[in-house]
């Protein structure tokens, strides 16, 4: 190795850093699509404005319209309290989507390096676990980052349910240890063909 390729290699301790959490948008997009409806709305008001002043369009513009309907409404009318009290709450509905958190999108697993998997990868790995399970035809899995849910249908008879449910779980155990935060997991068993 030569001097300028140790150079330019990173240090040792930055090759293992973890990288920021997957984070979901949040709710801010469907604010600014609001605002941004608002603003094009605004301006189809400035340039209905613009082809009256000009003579394009035979209409009076509908600024001048708004203005002269509002025109010796007082201050202490209910119309401006009305208006007033909706911009007020407004505003207090939207601010806390500006500071709110955005949701984590994964599962973070117990290890150093910061890896993580998707919901629905959580829900691969638990249907493989799971599969093969004595008495389970079929395996039919529901992840978030909360909750694990496992519904397993079985031929057996329904005094066998707990041992399918216990041998489920026991399966589910290696997974679930290996996440740093483990999701809750709700493991039910539907007996199929069985009167």
């Amino acid at each position: 190795m030569t001097q300028s390729e140790s150079e330019t290699r990173p240090p040792a301790d930055d090759a293992l850093r973890a990288a920021k959490p997957p984070v979901g948008v949040g709710a801010s997009p469907l604010v600014a699509q609001l605002i941004a409806i608002a603003l094009v709305a605004l301006g189809a008001v400035g340039v209905q404005a613009l082809l009256s002043q000009t003579g394009a369009v035979g209409q009076a513009p509908w600024t001048t319209t708004a203005l002269e309907a509002v025109d010796g409404t007082g201050s202490d009318s209910p119309v401006v309290l009305v208006v007033a009290v909706v911009a007020v709450l407004l505003g207090l509905l939207v601010l806390p989507i500006a500071f709110k958190r955005r949701p984590r999108k994964a599962i973070e697993l117990d290890a150093q390096t910061g890896v993580r998997l998707r919901s629905r990868d959580l829900s691969r790995l638990a249907t493989a676990a799971v599969e093969g399970a004595d008495g389970v035809t079929d395996v039919r899995v529901t992840s978030t980052r909360r909750k694990l849910r496992v519904v397993a249908t079985s031929v057996a008879a329904k005094d066998c349910d707990a041992a399918i449910r216990s041998d489920v779980e026991s399966r589910l155990q290696p997974t679930l240890r290996a996440l740093q935060r483990a999701p809750r997991l709700a493991v039910s068993v539907r007996n199929e063909g069985v009167s």
